[in-house]
């Protein structure tokens, strides 16, 4: 019990972002779908670090330094806190991916989807796969410093080959895999549940397409602050932070011009799908009424 609330005090930040997690999934898709992600997230997430940890696969191999972390949860070697982080950061990828694809509507100050056909389209899991991964390519090379901030020493790589700022591609591939087979599995349990006739149950929520978005760019601020801390203070000598920080910002700067690209576009259908719901009708009065005349 001291090691599962050690992660509250030693980790606030991870508590924020499950914080989010859980707010943005219960508000889109009600507490069942909310519970089954976070449940199936955290333990394939777990899996495949578990995996990675002893053969190399999916992420390349790596060691976590357990003993650096007395008073944290880890299981089998792999700390919880991380584990964890696999079902939000899957969701918010999966979330952002469903909101790009579907159509968007304005009312009044709101945005809202107007259908939910894209939820469980290959599409929607390809994208949210990239999406998440992308989110990584910014977060990772600042986590591989973790000895110099507050995430700690907590890993390093065995990994030969390509790297990124000392994080092997195969990183990214491994991340591309884990959010695949987590939204596909989720996916599939939607697809379940509304065979069921048990449709997302949710609540309100202001703009509530856009949260994940910010969730995931929220924390590529968060994470290009900590670069910018570290290279002010010089707190990682020997290490390239200026360059990694101006990876960072350029990745992240990218991301924000994609969504905006993708938002508009989902704003273009929502408004051709509002046009022809409002033209549909006109056009069958107009006709009975010029049957009529004739």
């Amino acid at each position: 019990m001291d090691a599962f609330t050690a992660m509250f005090t030693e980790r606030p930040y991870v508590i924020a972002f499950l914080a989010s997690f859980l707010v943005v999934a219960m508000a889109e898709r009600g507490w069942q779908r909310t519970a089954f992600w976070l449940a199936t997230g955290t333990f394939i997430g777990w899996l495949v670090e578990f995996s990675s940890t002893r053969n190399g696969f999916p992420f390349g191999h790596y060691t976590y330094h357990e003993s650096n972390f007395p008073h944290e949860l880890f299981i089998a070697g792999i700390p919880f806190f991380a584990s964890l982080s696999f079902a939000f950061l899957t969701y918010f990828g999966y979330s952002a991916a469903c909101t790009m694809l579907s159509p968007l509507v304005r009312r009044e100050r709101d945005i809202v989807r107007t259908d939910h056909n894209a939820d469980g389209s290959l599409r929607a899991l390809a994208l949210a796969a990239i999406v998440t991964t992308w989110a990584d390519t910014v977060t990772d090379p600042v986590a591989h410093l973790g000895k110099y901030w507050f995430l700690g020493d907590l890993y390093n790589y065995h990994t030969s080959g390509l790297h990124h700022f000392d994080v092997p591609l195969t990183n990214y591939a491994g991340w591309i895999f884990a959010a695949l087979c987590i939204v596909f599995v989720n996916q599939r349990f939607d697809a379940l549940l509304r065979a069921r006739s048990i449709a997302p149950r949710g609540f309100a929520l202001p703009m509530r397409p856009l949260w994940a978005i910010g969730s995931i760019i929220g924390n590529m601020a968060f994470i290009n602050a900590i670069a910018i801390y570290l290279l002010a203070t010089d707190r990682a000598p020997g290490h390239p932070v200026g360059a990694i920080l101006a990876s960072g910002i350029a990745i992240s700067a990218a991301f924000v011009l994609f969504t905006i690209v993708m938002l508009r576009r989902a704003l273009q259908r929502g408004e051709q799908s509002h046009e022809t719901r409002v033209i549909a009708p006109l056009s069958r009065f107009a006709g009975e009424g010029l049957g009529v005349r004739e």
